[in-house]
């Protein structure tokens, strides 16, 4: 699978990343400062592996590192090493991939939402998609948190399909900051921090506009990740964030031998096609009826607990669904939990 060639790749080039990550993770809290629990390591952390290494080689004097390639690993070894840990990819449902992508993220969708992820990274195969003009194969998603402000991101790290030379990987990361805003607010922000790093040649709101359609899909595909009614894998074996194992070195997370493919919405997949096959049958022997359509997918999400207290925020994917049947369309009954 690509991503375990991508983790092959970087392992050859930053050799001893990995123990460096286990040495950090055992010291939060102790030697270093704590971070929350759903980002798995700062990427001050990879900063400094990337870092150490460019100085070791000559490219960054004083662990500074220049602006190209050298910071852009940061983000993807940040990936790479929440990644490793468990090591999930996630096949999507033709059907529901479809459904997914095309539903709009309109209004209020809090963050917190995002800390839902299965994984601390996931790796989600996207057929068919495109970012920047370039086939996608996938892309990493995962949670950061800055120290420095306490602010938190979500960071995309997109596979693209590029003439590969001798074997390097083509990944192109991008941060969205969380916060009580939209999603086309939280691209601006990301731009408006590259601007203040870049200079004036980047322009936060007309890029914001236009990279938003870029983003839409993926982070469709998480929020359905994401949602209470997501399905994945089946009902006994489901993706978990695996606990740390005591060792002399502190405590050690012990990665997979190899990766753990997790199939994505099976069953609601059936339940479209089973609606695509009855709306078809009943617009062939009912020409052109106005009443009987499938209403778009969309999200669903409303506040749930007392209100006195701190109130959790349930998001739910609505599949497609055909709305007012005729008398010859079978209709399903199901209890409501």
């Amino acid at each position: 699978m690509r991503p375990k060639k991508h983790l092959e790749y970087y392992s050859r080039l930053y050799p001893d990343a990995w123990k460096q990550v286990d040495s950090m993770r055992a010291d939060r809290g102790r030697e270093l400062p704590f971070w929350p629990e759903w980002c798995f390591l700062p990427l001050a952390g990879t900063y400094s592996i990337v870092s150490a290494e460019a100085e070791r080689q000559g490219l960054a004097p004083g662990r500074v590192l220049p602006p190209g390639p050298l910071v852009n690993d940061v983000g993807i070894l940040g990936a790479l090493a929440a990644w490793r840990v468990t090591q999930g990819v996630y096949r999507f449902d033709p059907e529901v991939f479809e459904s997914v992508i095309h539903t709009p993220v309109r209004g209020d969708i809090p963050h917190e939402v995002f800390f839902n992820l299965p994984e601390w990274c996931v790796y989600i195969e996207t057929p068919g998609l495109t970012h920047i003009g370039l086939p996608m194969h996938g892309f990493y998603a995962y949670l950061e948190y800055d120290a420095n402000d306490n602010r938190r991101e979500l960071r995309l790290v997109m596979d693209l399909h590029v003439e590969e030379e001798k074997g390097v990987p083509f990944l192109v990361q991008m941060p969205i900051h969380l916060g009580d805003w939209s999603l086309e607010e939280s691209i601006k922000k990301a731009y408006e921090e590259a601007a203040r790093h870049g200079g004036e040649e980047v322009k936060p709101e007309p890029m914001a506009k236009i990279i938003q359609s870029e983003f839409e899909a993926p982070i469709s595909l998480l929020l359905y990740l994401c949602s209470a009614n997501g399905e994945i894998g089946d009902d006994d074996k489901r993706p978990i964030k695996p606990r740390s194992v005591k060792t002399k070195k502190g405590p050690r997370l012990f990665p997979p031998d190899k990766p753990r493919m997790w199939d994505v919405g099976v069953r609601m997949g059936a339940e479209i096609r089973r609606y695509q096959r009855t709306e078809s049958a009943y617009m062939d022997g009912h020409h052109a009826s106005p009443r009987t359509h499938i209403r778009r997918a969309h999200w669903h999400g409303f506040w749930t607990g007392p209100r006195a207290e701190e109130q959790k925020y349930v998001l739910r994917w609505i599949s497609p669904v055909v709305v007012n049947p005729g008398e010859d369309i079978p209709v399903t009954i199901r209890p409501v939990e």
